[in-house]
């Protein structure tokens, strides 16, 4: 079984180095400048690193885990619709580069995934499924396994391999859950561990109580997670339908479009969030100036205007040609959406020619 337990605090706890302090401290100083996604992603990587560099001083293993979550919160969704987007403006361009643009970061959401310790059985079979049928349709049309594309298109050496090993990993973990004669309740006991063992750890040592709103908190992480692994395998089984067939299944892309929409806003529901996260930033002062900024709610990031934009492309018409121009009217809203959300206030309109009547923008 693939371990998710995330170990507790060891009792021989070492304090972080000043040197590891000062690294936190500028990091969380990026975090607080900040004016585009991109920068506090990156930001939220650099303290997880840090953190993770010391998984034995204090609370450096909650930090790591919650801060890699929340970069995969804000990043995630918007990456796979961005790589849809590249999907559906290809057409028949079944180029290396193309390709790559495509299926890079695909993986890559998934290898971050995978680093969080939230897989489980019923969803590692579909990506594996997925990635298999991909691997094969591309083989069949002349294009290099998805670790190869990866690396040729990148020029970085060793990623090939690094990708190979995040495949070989979700594989053998496939495996094992194929073998298992009863997956629901596998996956029902694995996630019950997670929620306890996680909970467990985000009570601080007994400095935060355990709640509802915690519980709550853990097991709506661990669902988002699942949800984007599901849309993953889909966007996976998208690209191969897309590159065996040569037509986009317009239907589809849509679909998945919309939900890794919704999973933008995160697992948690305001009010939860505001309960469990003050209470963990008020436990570690660590956290303490930075800490609000680390985990700024759904409607905080995305919210005001470019959580109300829209255009409007269920109804755009066409007749015929309403298909093309679905997709051109998405893309154009993605479009939109990304530029609002990175470098706010909205900096872009829907295409006049596909959009439709209610359109905000």
């Amino acid at each position: 079984m693939l371990a998710i337990v995330i170990s507790a605090t060891t009792a021989f706890a070492q304090e972080f180095s000043d040197e590891a302090k000062m690294q936190m401290e500028a990091a969380g100083a990026r975090l607080t400048e900040a004016t585009t996604t991109a920068d506090r992603v990156a930001a939220l990587r650099e303290i997880e690193a840090i953190a993770s560099a010391n998984p034995d001083a204090p609370d450096a293993r909650l930090l790591a885990t919650m801060l890699g979550q929340q970069a995969m919160i804000e990043s995630g969704p918007a990456d796979l619709v961005d790589a849809l987007g590249v999907l559906a403006s290809a057409g028949e361009n079944t180029d290396v580069n193309t390709y790559a643009a495509i299926i890079g970061p695909l993986m890559s959401t998934v290898a971050e995934m995978q680093e969080n310790h939230t897989l489980l059985g019923a969803t590692a079979i579909a990506l594996d499924d997925a990635i298999n049928n991909l691997n094969a349709v591309a083989d069949k049309i002349g294009l290099p396994s998805i670790a190869d594309t990866i690396s040729e298109a990148s020029g970085i050496e060793g990623l090939g391999s690094t990708v190979t090993d995040t495949l070989g990993n979700l594989a053998k973990f496939a495996e094992l859950v194929r073998s298992n004669p009863d997956v629901a309740a596998m996956d029902e006991a694995t996630a019950k561990e997670f929620v306890d063992t996680f909970t467990s750890l985000m009570t601080l040592g007994g400095r935060v109580t355990i709640s509802a709103p915690l519980t709550i908190a853990v097991r709506d992480s661990l669902v988002w997670n699942q949800q984007m692994f599901g849309e993953s395998a889909k966007a996976l089984n998208l690209v191969a339908d897309a590159m065996a067939t040569g037509h986009l299944d317009q239907e589809a892309y849509g679909e998945i479009s919309d939900r890794l929409n919704v999973l933008s806003r995160g697992p948690w529901g305001s009010d939860t969030a505001k309960d469990v996260l003050k209470s963990i930033c008020d436990a570690i002062p660590l956290f303490g100036k930075w800490c609000g900024d680390a985990f700024k709610l759904a409607e905080q990031l995305i919210g005001g205007e470019c959580g109300a934009i829209s255009c409007d492309c269920e109804n755009v018409g066409g007749g015929i040609m309403r298909g093309p121009l679905l997709v051109s009217c998405r893309l154009q809203e993605q479009t939109v959406i990304a530029q609002c959300r990175a470098t706010p206030p909205v900096v872009g309109n829907c295409d006049p020619g596909a959009m439709g009547p209610g359109a905000t923008n």
